[in-house]
């Protein structure tokens, strides 16, 4: 039962200026006037409304809030809630949508007026507009809902203590203000190993080609998820931004809407970002990119103080670790047969490692950087050095192609599913007339160059949390790369991405 709260909104004044930080102190690199209300409206978001609560508001002036609506149920990993309550909403914006149109038919004086009717005029008329028939008009086509993520700033601010002191330091070195390290609490929430329905991945949710740019991307390993790489990776493009558009407001934005696309912007508006977001019409440039600045000052505001939004909070304990580069390719067990060292700690420790390693092929390959509890990389590395050489029914190469040595028994069919394939594929791959004309020890192209996450074909009995538990990943993360959002909804044979 979702509840209404509605009109006339106000910002809590302990929003207003509150705590011992203030943007004037970093006003010369990120100037904050003309984008006030902006801020405070994410500030809102980020400290005053939750996962069940909506705001239903203008998408080009955020001051016009026209209703709160507030559920009996919070949407993080139920899809079929966040579903009902999406359609709920749509309800909602459409029933406004209706009021504005009655408004402009009756005219705003008119007696057939209901209260609600008039709410709505007083709001506009709060915040100096005439409500006019065009203005009714453009306002009725601007509406959009905007959900609270309280509960998951606070989580990020938490999480954010195990690198942010390090992040902060990368950036110096490249000579960047620390506040841009903050951003992170926009991108993902500071959380290290999360994937978004576009594939972008980790706290600076670089996509796959921003990503290659800088990190390593291939089957076995995700440069993106390693919270100190990425952030070396994301101080480049930051540099490269602001050298190219000349200012941070720019170079900000230009993090999530493209240094090309700002820099068409700059080129017909000039270097004012307030003026650009009034003037520049694109496809691409809409409500994320227009209040991606903001959000990114009010990020900064509320993660300066955060105990005057969220009180004493404790903060993970930075993570400390040193790293190896594996001169040869070991088994998992390796490592997990080294007293106090699990698949769990390696899995917390190294992000970046793929679920092909940790589910597949259980090899660790030459090359691949490993992070380990601090004070143990000594000693593991000689440990690892009595072990054996590592074989495996799996081969990676280095671009992430997979192969598959066939085993006694073995069939085209046992292979395409303990891969996650299909015999059709298999042939097309391996150029196979025939299917039954496979041989012990012979090398097939399982899969290709991974230029895509890890895919799994639907088999019989499976469901989304034990594909999910098969591969490493959370059911969240599974719904949202395959943008899934009743996770009892899959059919035999639908191929899913795998994070």
């Amino acid at each position: 039962m979702a509840k209404s709260f509605f009109f006339f909104l106000l910002f809590s004044s302990s929003l207003l200026g509150a705590g011992s930080f203030s943007l004037d102190q970093i006003s010369s690199s990120f100037p904050s006037k003309g984008f006030e209300d902006r801020i405070e409206f994410w500030k809102a978001i980020f400290t005053e409304y939750g996962d069940r609560e909506v705001l239903i508001h203008d998408q080009n002036d955020v001051r016009l809030i026209y209703e709160v609506v507030r559920f009996a149920r919070e949407v993080r990993d139920d899809g079929v809630e966040y579903e009902r309550q999406r359609k709920e909403l749509e309800k909602r914006e459409k029933e406004f949508q209706r009021l504005f149109e009655e408004i402009r038919r009756y005219g705003y004086d008119s007696e057939k007026l209901t209260k609600t009717h008039k709410k709505i005029i007083r709001l506009l008329e709060s915040h100096g507009y005439s409500p006019s028939s065009r203005l009714l008009r453009e306002l009725g086509k601007n509406m959009r809902s905007q959900r609270g993520i309280k509960e998951k700033f606070r989580e990020g601010l938490i999480r954010s203590g195990q690198y942010l002191s390090r992040i902060e330091t990368i950036f110096k070195e490249h000579g960047l203000p620390a506040e841009l390290a903050l951003l992170p609490h926009v991108e993902s929430s500071f959380d290290y190993s999360v994937y978004s329905k576009r594939g972008a991945a980790g706290i600076w949710q670089f996509i796959r080609g921003t990503g290659r740019r800088y990190l390593k991307i291939n089957r076995s390993v995700d440069e993106r998820l390693d919270p100190l790489k990425s952030s070396e990776a994301a101080a480049r493009l930051f540099r490269e931004n602001y050298d190219t558009l000349g200012n941070w407001p720019l170079a900000v934005t230009a993090f999530n809407h493209g240094t090309n696309g700002m820099a068409r912007a700059k080129r017909r508006f000039g270097a004012d970002l307030g003026k650009i977001i009034q003037q520049y019409q694109s496809r691409t440039f809409g409500f994320a990119s227009k209040n991606f600045y903001a959000e990114f000052l009010a990020a900064v505001v509320v993660a300066r103080n955060y105990s005057d939004y969220f009180g004493p909070l404790e903060l993970a304990s930075p993570r400390q670790y040193d790293t190896i580069s594996l001169e040869r390719s070991h088994r998992l067990s390796h490592f997990t047969q080294i007293q106090g060292l699990t698949e769990d700690i390696l899995r917390d420790y190294n992000p970046h490692i793929r679920a092909d390693v940790w589910q597949r092929s259980k090899i660790l390959p030459a090359g691949l950087e490993i992070h380990l509890p601090q004070g143990q990389g000594e000693a593991i590395v000689a440990a690892l050095e009595t072990a054996p050489a590592a074989t495996s029914l799996f081969l990676v190469a280095d671009n992430g192609a997979m192969g598959y040595r066939v085993q006694d028994g073995d069939t085209l069919l046992v292979i395409a599913n303990r891969v996650g394939s299909s015999v059709s594929t298999l042939q097309l791959a391996n150029n196979l007339s025939n299917p039954d004309r496979i041989y012990p020890g012979q090398f097939l192209l399982v899969s290709e160059a991974s230029e895509q996450p890890t895919q799994y074909r639907v088999r019989p009995g499976d469901t989304l949390i034990e594909i999910a538990i098969k591969f490493g990943t959370s059911l969240r993360r599974l719904q949202n790369m395959n943008r899934i959002d009743d996770p009892h909804l899959i059919f035999l044979g639908q191929v899913l991405l795998i994070p």
